[in-house]
């Protein structure tokens, strides 16, 4: 199996989120499409009275994933935290009378806990993630029982064809969690994950920054900081010209020749990342996970029954969406044999 992805650039995620007490579960919808009204009217009352707090929410994650909720649930009180206070309160007055700004900062524990005290979840898109010296976020959670989880890159160049719509010239071999998870979890023997960019050069920058940037360098958060910040505006630029599409493809071969995919292609990169760990916070809150770090094949990561409800929700405004098909339906033009039928 082997998991593929692409999009004009790179973004920081978020990481996973676990709440301490979750509310009772809700419902899963039945539509394949959309959630049903019904569903959705039983999961919002069962999560009504819920408080998230979005840490990095003036950012371009945490900015996505506190729209994104919004716009799941609009009944969804959302405390968008972050240091920049002309754009939290821009983004809180957008998403309406639900929606607040706190400014915090990450490194105070003592600002973090009395932020943290009426709260039911927390995310975490303040990054980068790597190599802090205190986990002030998660001292906070445990300290006021609101727990949250976490995420990381090597290289190695293989041309990869997300589908026909999306040829990348050369990826990128990463040491993605979901390759151990999905070996351990799944029990599948053999599985590899790729990255890659468009347009192509950014592929050489990334080789670029990990080649000849000290490693001293790379572990600074400041530096790195001052990095992001001075690259950023280059990013969002071309993104303006070339788009930030992200695209997703998961090959599993069996070993009796029989083979399936699952392809996923969104627009804008920051919007889908929104949805998505969106998608995670709602299954949290309606007690669709387990107290506990989890992989998200696990089970107690999100229930088996639950995860077409996350899959439905995280896959909104997709331009293709599809699951467990056979190769040649994807990658194939279809063919009228008469009729009105195509093969």
């Amino acid at each position: 199996m082997s998991p593929e992805r692409s999009g004009a650039s790179k973004e920081p995620m978020a990481t996973v989120v676990r709440a301490c007490m979750p509310l009772p579960p809700a419902a899963v919808a039945s539509s394949s499409a959309a959630p049903s009204t019904d569903a959705q009217a039983q999961r919002r009352s069962s999560s009504s009275s819920a408080r998230v707090l979005v840490l990095g929410g003036t950012g371009r994650v945490g900015g996505s994933t506190a729209t994104a909720l919004s716009k799941l649930r609009p009944d969804l009180n959302i405390l968008i935290a972050g240091r920049n206070l002309e754009k939290g309160e821009s983004l809180a007055s957008k998403l309406g009378d639900e929606s607040e700004f706190v400014q915090v900062d990450i490194r105070d524990r003592n600002m973090l806990e009395e932020v943290l005290q009426d709260v039911d979840l927390v995310v975490h898109a303040a990054g980068p993630f790597q190599r802090e010296n205190e986990c002030t976020v998660l001292q906070a959670a445990i300290a006021t029982k609101t727990i949250r989880g976490e995420q990381r890159v090597s290289m190695n160049k293989q041309k990869i064809a997300v589908s026909q719509l999306l040829q990348l010239p050369a990826s990128i071999l990463e040491n993605l969690p979901e390759v151990k998870s999905a070996y351990k979890v799944l029990g599948v023997p053999t599985v590899s994950a790729r990255f890659g960019t468009a347009p192509f050069f950014w592929n050489w920058v990334m080789q670029a920054f990990a080649n000849f940037l000290p490693v001293e360098f790379l572990r600074d958060k400041n530096k790195v900081l001052k990095l992001v910040g001075f690259v950023d505006p280059f990013v969002r630029a071309i993104d303006g010209i070339a788009g930030e599409r992200v695209s997703m493809r998961v090959d599993l071969d069996c070993s009796n020749g029989k083979n399936t995919i699952g392809l996923f292609s969104h627009r804008k990169l920051s919007v889908s990342v929104g949805y998505a760990t969106a998608a995670f916070v709602l299954a949290v809150l309606e007690g669709s996970t387990q107290p506990g770090v989890w992989f998200p094949e696990e089970p107690e990561g999100v229930a088996i029954e639950s995860r077409k409800v996350l899959l439905e929700r995280a896959s909104q405004g997709t331009t293709i969406f599809v699951m467990n098909k056979p190769s040649w339906m994807i990658e194939t033009d279809p063919k009228e044999v008469g009729l009105g039928i195509y093969v």
